[in-house]
């Protein structure tokens, strides 16, 4: 199928090179005789009295007058009181010399002295007769020299009182004539579907001006080329050389050569993606492409992708979406741009070739909707190469990649400096991720792992999304401190209260306080739970301190001392003194600050009657009056127990 392209030669005054007779052409340029007129005064030889009464009619058009009439084909100007005027119509001069020479007859009226003057439009030159006066009851022939300085055409005004006027002639000689102008030579696009695909260049030749062109690269004359008409189309297919060149009798003008390239089609964004930079070109997508759009940003910048690649659509002020394009909705066509990559990030940028007028924009049909490409954190380090794509990234550390509220997400909070944090967003540059909301994925959930550092926020963020990234588990008491409010927890709740001897006592507890340390033991395992619309505190992870005695939280992983002042809880039960192989406490837990080399510290839990009262720190049981106390759950005394649950002094405490 035949690819074509339409231009319009257009053919102005501009100076150029010429080729002419030395000798010139002599042209007419303008003529008026007034000889429509048959009134009475003038060519009658009458030349005052009651003469020159009818309404004046003039051989060309575009002339305006004031206190005018037609007189015996000629024209008589003003009275005895009032000024005539007259004003010819824009007159070309076609000659690149821009002189001309003006030539009328005028007589004076009867008696009296009158006057008659010549002037011109701005940028116009006038000497010789510009103001005679005029011979009374006698026709004189007069001359005036005219010059075109920075206007384009002429206008003469006649002005007088009392006078008669004929035969306005202007002549030049016309040695050069300027050459046709063609659009800018430049790249052209062909309509994919279509068999003739035309532009349309303008043409306006010089009055009294022939151009010829051709297309095939041979010189254009009268003998060889086509006649331009006052509009014409050049079908040419392909890049083509069209020529083309200006005549006035014998007088030729320069010849005027541009070539018109067919710019080259792409049919995948990896494939434009793959071009120099600063290439112009044109981006065809098919409908099997499944291009989709992932985001649209204020009607200039449009993020897509196809199944080859993602890239950024950035029309700037130079061109506008026509319609406006959604997220999700499939796009199939083609569009012309320049390729340009900033900061990693590859984008298609107007130019003046720009139009979205063959782009098809549809919500989708059968397609699912379009969904993130998910980003795993051993991955992160591939983000570069998704510019312009939009992506899930989870466990992302903000001091290593920029999250930026580039798209204007309102009631949104920047992302803190060394926040973890999952991200819905578009890749907008290298390490420069700008959340989006689409298929109710949060745009950024802050995420508290118990196997990596917290970074605290330097102020609270209000209506924040946070993924605890930890399992509390409903079998054994969980030390448990996090930087947000919780006021619903399914479960038992204990605060550290006080310390009474060796024994550290614990109380019930409503609601979670940010920052602050608890045991909680729930009725189901919460594994990894997320919470919505919570205030991410910048208050620092709390130590409850009574005497010698502390409960403290660490919301980062932590390495305890080991040198028999610390104590933490496991899951079987007993408060185990940190070692040298076994020191590392994980986040969002707390420990026990305790004296020196303590023994037999207990924590003591108060609430319901099941729950345990004390747990034994691991080692042998206390001899001596201590086990006069001890009971099994029968009422029976046990001097020698077991493994097991026991009561002592009422409560209900756990031997292993």
């Amino acid at each position: 199928m035949r690819k074509l392209l339409t231009i319009s030669l257009l053919l102005c005054l501009l100076p150029s090179a010429q080729t002419a007779r030395a000798d010139g052409v002599t042209r007419q340029a303008f003529l008026e005789t007034f000889n429509e007129n048959n009134g009475t005064g003038g060519r009658d030889d009458s030349y005052s009295g009651n003469v020159a009464s009818n309404t004046i009619v003039f051989d060309q058009d575009g002339w305006s007058s004031s206190t005018i009439k037609g007189a015996k084909e000629c024209m008589k100007f003003g009275t005895g009181n009032n000024i005539g005027t007259c004003t010819t119509p824009d007159i070309i001069i076609i000659g690149t010399g821009k002189t001309a020479t003006l030539t009328f007859n005028a007589a004076g009226w009867g008696s009296g002295s009158n006057t008659l003057t010549v002037s011109a439009n701005e940028g116009v030159t006038l000497t010789g007769n510009t103001q005679v006066t005029l011979t009374n009851s006698t026709w004189t022939a007069y001359t005036v020299n005219i010059e075109l300085t920075t206007a384009k055409s002429v206008q003469l005004t006649f002005s007088g009182k009392r006078g008669f006027l004929d035969d306005v002639k202007v002549v030049e000689n016309v040695t050069a004539i300027s050459a046709p102008t063609l659009t800018d030579e430049g790249t052209f696009w062909p309509n994919i579907n279509e068999a003739d695909a035309n532009k349309t260049i303008t043409l306006v030749p010089a009055d009294s001006t022939t151009v010829y062109y051709t297309t095939d690269g041979s010189e254009p004359s009268p003998s060889n080329g086509i006649a331009a008409a006052l509009t014409t189309g050049i079908t040419i297919a392909g890049t083509t050389t069209v020529k083309a060149r200006a005549y006035y009798k014998t007088v030729a003008s320069s010849i005027v050569t541009r070539t018109y390239t067919q710019g080259t089609t792409v049919s995948s964004i990896a494939a434009f993606k793959a071009l120099a930079d600063g290439m112009e070109t044109r981006l065809a997508i098919s409908d099997a492409a499944n291009a989709r759009v992932l985001h649209a940003h204020n009607g200039k910048q449009l993020y897509l992708r196809d199944n080859s690649g993602a890239i950024c659509f950035d029309f700037g002020t130079t061109a506008v979406f026509n319609p406006t394009p959604a997220h999700n909705q499939h796009v199939a066509g083609w569009i012309v741009g320049r390729k340009q990559t900033e900061n990693g990030l590859v984008k298609l940028v107007a130019t003046e070739n720009t139009t979205t007028n063959y782009l098809a924009l549809a919500a989708p049909v059968t397609e699912a909707d379009t969904e993130p490409t998910v980003i795993a954190p051993d991955e992160i380090a591939t983000l570069s190469s998704r510019t312009g794509d939009w992506v899930t990234v989870s466990d992302l550390r903000a001091q290593d990649y920029s999250v930026a509220n580039n798209f204007g997400i309102s009631n949104y909070t920047e992302v803190y400096d060394g926040a973890l944090v999952d991200v819905s967003a578009i890749v907008t540059a290298n390490n420069v991720l700008s959340p989006v909301f689409y298929n109710n994925i949060t745009p950024v959930v802050y995420v508290l792992d118990e196997d990596k550092d917290f970074a605290s926020p330097n102020e609270d963020i209000q209506n924040a999304t946070v993924r605890l990234k930890r399992t509390l588990s409903k079998d054994y008491w969980n030390t448990f401190v996090v930087p947000i409010n919780l006021t619903q927890i399914d479960g038992i709740v204990r605060t550290y209260n006080h310390a009474d001897g060796n024994t550290m006592v614990f109380s019930n507890a409503a609601n979670i306080e940010a920052g602050k340390p608890y045991l909680v033991k729930p009725t189901a395992d919460i594994e990894n739970p997320v919470y919505s619309n919570v205030t991410l505190s910048a208050t620092a992870a709390a130590s409850i301190e009574n005497g010698d005695y502390s409960f403290v939280g660490t919301y980062s992983p932590k390495d305890l001392e080991t040198n028999k002042t610390v104590l933490f809880l496991k899951p079987d039960g007993k408060l185990y003194y940190p070692s040298g192989s076994n020191n590392q406490l994980r986040g969002m837990r707390a420990f026990f600050k305790v004296p020196a080399n303590s023994n037999g510290v207990r924590l003591l839990l108060d609430g319901d009657a099941t729950d345990i009262a004390s747990i034994i720190d691991g080692e042998e049981w206390p001899t001596g009056n201590d086990r006069r106390d001890l009971h099994n759950l029968n009422g029976q005394r046990v001097t020698k127990p077991q493994k097991g649950l026991y009561i002592r002094n009422g409560k209900k405490i756990i031997i292993h």
